[in-house]
């Protein structure tokens, strides 16, 4: 998966609760310096995801890929400690689209999920 993908899940997932709060917003700048995005870039993709420009998530090919996006739209989901409604049924969705296993998707739910 390109970075740009990877990096609109992650910011599709901040959005989620219609707002992005400043723990969500410095875990995406730490994203976009991993995947070596330019400031511009990843600003114009959370700019476009705001404006409802960008709406799907990207799915990778590999079962490895999927597990570790996946992952990292939880750690932004529950970035701040709770796990509101609309967060809840994100991680259920995107973990059914992502053929997450059901216990994988149970835990990340549950209130003692670590990431490995």
């Amino acid at each position: 998966m390109d970075p740009e993908s990877y990096f609109t899940n992650l910011a599709l997932a901040a959005f989620v609760d219609g707002e992005v709060d400043a723990a969500e917003l410095r875990l995406l700048e730490q994203h976009a310096e991993n995947l070596h995005l330019s400031s511009d870039a990843a600003q114009r993709i959370l700019n476009q995801v705001a404006a409802g420009e960008l709406k799907n998530f990207s799915k990778p090919k590999g079962k490895e890929a999927r597990y570790g996006a996946f992952k990292a739209v939880v750690r932004i989901l529950r970035v701040d400690g709770k796990l509101r409604g609309k967060e809840q049924r994100m991680i259920k969705l995107l973990g059914m689209h992502m053929e997450i296993d059901d216990d994988t998707i149970d835990a990340a739910l549950g209130p003692k999920w670590k990431p490995d």
